[in-house]
């Protein structure tokens, strides 16, 4: 697994602990926070002790108060046991330095599906796909209450499910991406879209044996008309049969 290195905060005791934020990771990869640290102008002493806390997006608690390892060399550190779900991460830390002078500060990052923080022109796409999408659909769902045409019901049918299908993969990726502070969105559109891939080979099967029925009964109704019935008489028979 790629191994990722995070610059969280450089400590300069000033008056202030200051640390970087505003990072972003990729989901699943290994995260290993990193500490580099100065005390009174030099590398933190072998004593110095860094303690943190991982928060999930949803405000649960990945770890508390850890203790981050130290190298000797001015680097402390620290391996996420988790980097599982999107959102954005609190990361309090408090370090003691010798004579029990400590320090408190917060340094936050997301972690992203792609280790990228989404940019406004990819939004735009996502969004606009969604209106295509959308509006196709609501036109093939027009289309199919004002044609009678069974071959066209059928196929405007099939292509319904599949358009279906394609919105509820591009509204989980959208929401994958966009939407990590509302993890729940992701994981319905997620469920909604593995049961309807699931259903295309019940749906189409249903369409197959559901098509070869109406043949078999216009092929009735067609064989009773030239009996000398009439098409109503007709289908009410093979209604009935």
């Amino acid at each position: 697994m790629k191994q990722l290195s995070l610059l969280i905060c450089a400590f300069i005791l000033v008056g202030t602990l200051s640390f970087s934020s505003a990072l972003t990771f990729e989901k699943d990869s290994v995260i290993n926070l990193k500490f580099p640290c100065t005390y009174d102008g030099g590398n933190c002493h072998a004593d110095t002790e860094c303690r943190l806390s991982v928060i999930y997006p949803n405000q649960t608690l990945m770890v508390e108060n850890q203790i981050a390892d130290y190298s000797g060399s001015g680097i402390a550190n620290y391996t996420l046991p988790d980097s599982s779900i999107n959102g954005d991460y609190k990361v309090p830390l408090t370090c003691t330095f010798p004579s029990n002078y400590s320090k408190e500060g917060q340094a936050d990052f997301t972690i992203t599906p792609n280790g990228e923080i989404p940019i406004t022109a990819k939004t735009l796409i996502y969004i606009g796909l969604i209106i295509i999408l959308l509006a196709l659909l609501a036109f093939i769902i027009f289309a199919l209450f004002n044609i009678d045409h069974f071959g066209w019901r059928m196929g405007l049918t099939s292509f319904a499910y599949i358009i279906a299908n394609v919105f509820l993969l591009v509204c989980w990726k959208m929401a994958e991406m966009f939407l990590t502070s509302i993890p729940f969105i992701e994981t319905l559109f997620r469920i909604l879209f593995v049961v309807s891939t699931a259903g295309y080979f019940p749906m189409f099967l249903f369409i197959l044996i559901y098509s070869l029925m109406h043949m078999t009964d216009e092929n009735n109704i067609q064989t009773l008309m030239d009996r000398g019935f009439t098409e109503d008489q007709a289908r009410w028979r093979t209604k009935r049969s």
